[in-house]
C-alpha cells in the first residue's frame, strides 16, 4: 500500500505540469484571439457598418413597414428557427423574409440580425455568421437542394416587390 502511495505521488507532478502548460496555452489562445481579431469577425463588422450607410441612404426615400422592435422579434425568429441543427424550422424563416416589403425592411432585418453564433446540440459551430451567410448555408443547397427552392421563392417574392438584395 505504501508503494501505491509512493507511485501515485511520484506521478502526480506530471499531471500538474501537463495541467500548467494546458492552462498557459488557453491563457496564450485567449491574448491572441483578443489582440488580433479573426477575419470572419472584421467581415461582419464591415457588413454591420455597409448596412448601417445603406439603410441611412434608403430610409431617406422609404419607410419602414413596420416598428423597429419587430425587425428584432423577427431576427430572433430566424435565428431560433435555424441555430439548432435537428428541429429547425425553415418554414418560419421563409414565412419572416416573405414578410419584407422594401429595401428598408430587409436592412433593417439584416441589422437587427447582426452577427450570431450558431449551434448543433449546444456545440458552436464555426464562426459568427451575418444573416445573408446564415440564410445561404441553412438553405442553400444543402440536401441535395432539398432547401434551395426556398431561397428561390424568396429570392423571387423579393424581386416582384423591387427589393434589390438577394440571398
Amino acid at each position: 500500500m505504501l508503494k501505491n502511495i509512493k507511485t501515485s505521488f511520484l506521478k502526480a507532478p506530471n499531471y500538474i505540469q501537463i495541467a500548467l502548460a494546458g492552462g498557459g496555452l488557453y491563457v496564450v489562445y485567449k491574448t491572441y484571439n483578443l489582440l488580433f481579431k479573426n477575419a470572419q469577425e472584421q467581415t461582419n463588422k464591415a457588413i454591420q457598418d455597409q448596412t448601417k450607410k445603406e439603410l441611412d441612404v434608403v430610409l431617406r426615400n422609404t419607410k419602414l413597414t413596420y416598428p423597429p422592435s419587430q425587425y428584432l422579434a423577427w431576427a430572433n425568429i430566424i435565428y431560433n428557427s435555424t441555430m439548432y441543427g435537428l428541429g429547425d424550422n425553415y418554414g418560419a424563416v421563409k414565412q419572416v423574409l416573405l414578410l419584407m416589403k422594401n429595401n428598408a425592411d430587409v436592412l433593417k432585418l439584416v441589422q437587427a440580425y447582426g452577427s450570431r453564433q450558431n449551434y448543433v446540440f449546444g456545440i458552436p459551430q464555426g464562426e459568427k455568421r451575418d444573416l445573408f451567410t446564415n440564410l445561404r448555408a441553412e438553405l442553400g443547397d444543402e440536401y441535395f437542394g432539398l432547401y434551395t427552392q426556398k431561397l428561390n421563392d424568396i429570392n423571387a417574392d423579393w424581386l416582384k416587390k423591387k427589393i434589390s438584395y438577394k440571398i
